[in-house]
């Protein structure tokens, strides 16, 4: 159950799916709210990188190589949300 909420609040979304992998009973509602607590004094107020790691970014990488047929730059950069510079660097394979 990802909310309007937890895609916008990311403390919220990964405490809520530390839940649903590691069940309610180690994730207890006092364990999610001395979290809560510990993330938000620490990394509120900031933009925090998430960086996509090893085969997420390397399939997304070659679905664009594959899509892109020299005529579609602007199409696919929308499509993945990427810049130009990213999607060059894509397509040659960085």
């Amino acid at each position: 159950m990802t909310t309007y909420y937890h895609r916008k609040d990311i403390v919220a979304h990964m405490l809520h799916e530390l839940r649903a992998v590691l069940g309610a009973e180690v994730i207890t509602t006092e364990v999610r709210r001395a979290l809560e607590s510990k993330l938000r004094i620490e990394w509120g107020g900031q933009e925090v990188y998430v960086k996509k790691t090893g085969n997420v970014a390397d399939e997304r990488a070659q679905a664009i190589r594959d899509q892109y047929n020299m005529c579609n730059r602007r199409e696919l950069m929308e499509e993945y949300g990427i810049s130009r510079g990213h999607f060059y660097k894509i397509v040659k394979g960085g």
